[in-house]
């Protein structure tokens, strides 16, 4: 090797730098098999992580914007369900709601005879009808209606027949319905329970 640095080369030294050179070589493709080739598995399995983490923040933002546009809908309807209870009448109005329709009747000239009906309940809402007889002209039965329609409180007006007209008269018969929301008992506590 001495030779070497010497100016003259000898065969020993084509041997030694072929074999360096041929150990650089082995360590690269080594290098490159290993850590590049291997390297690159790893890239897709982690761009495949990514992927797959995106495409849950995806499903969490549509479940978020979901949940927000269900959050609205269910506070519109709370808003209507609290805007219709305003409009039923409370239990103790519901006796004198027979001599307020009578008045109505009254006022136009019309008679009213109204008979209470049966309540009908479920597990939400008690239904209040009253069979409802007007006697007279057809304006003023259309009148009474249009009264009970726009009336302070929300009735239903609903089995309307209107007899023929004789002599300027007319008689209707139909039936009145309010309703009253049936309050759910809330949760029994555990030292109330019997």
């Amino acid at each position: 090797m001495m030779d070497f640095l010497k100016g003259k080369v000898l065969p020993i030294d084509w041997a030694i730098n072929g074999a360096v050179v041929a150990l650089t070589a082995a360590v690269g493709v080594a290098f490159a098999f290993g850590v590049v080739f291997s390297g690159g598995t790893k890239i897709e399995e982690t761009r495949a992580k990514i992927a797959k983490v995106l495409d849950q923040v995806k499903q969490a933002k549509d479940i978020y914007g979901d949940h927000t546009r269900r959050q609205k809908q269910k506070d519109d309807m709370q808003k209507l369900v609290d805007e219709f209870k305003v409009r039923l009448p409370p239990e103790q109005e519901i006796p004198s709601l027979l001599q307020t329709f009578e008045g109505f009747g009254a006022d136009i000239g019309l008679r009213v005879n109204l008979a209470s009906l049966p309540r009908i309940s479920d597990q939400r809402k008690e239904t209040i009808p009253y069979q409802v007889k007007a006697v007279g002209n057809f304006h003023q039965i259309v009148l009474f209606i249009n009264r009970l329609e726009r009336y302070q409180r929300y009735f239903k007006v609903s089995d309307l027949k209107i007899g023929p007209q004789q002599m300027g008269v007319s008689e209707a018969q139909f039936t009145l319905s309010t309703y009253r929301f049936i309050e759910s008992p809330g949760p029994v506590a555990e030292g109330e329970k019997k």
